[in-house]
């Protein structure tokens, strides 16, 4: 997995490519996380438009950042989640958990209201 970082005003955008797979994986969104955090971001988007997989470590891992961001009072919305990954979205879930969109334009939007 790849990770690119975009810091719009307030908000974090997080572009994932790749797959979200494994251990590796898994730590370098931690760490991404921890980072935004300590500089005190607490808006972030997760663009999964160019994300190809992702498979149970993979959501955990969503699962763990949005509890650490929402500790320090924030949050974490999704976009670009294509039809295979919005069916695992609501298959698991994470559709209660997660606010999606379509585009990181309107996931943007949705934080200023």
């Amino acid at each position: 997995m790849h990770l690119a970082e975009h810091i719009k005003g307030e908000i974090a955008v997080v572009s994932l490519s790749g797959e979200l797979l494994d251990d590796e994986d898994e730590s370098i969104l931690e760490q991404k996380i921890i980072s935004l955090t300590s500089d005190n971001i607490k808006k972030i988007i997760l663009d999964f438009a160019k994300l190809n997989r992702i498979n149970s470590q993979g959501l955990a891992a969503l699962l763990s950042a949005v509890k650490n961001v929402r500790s320090t009072g924030g949050d974490i919305r999704i976009s670009g989640l294509d039809e295979h990954l919005n069916s695992i979205f609501a298959i698991t879930r994470l559709v209660r958990i997660f606010d999606t969109y379509e585009t990181v334009g309107r996931a943007m939007a949705s934080y200023t209201h």
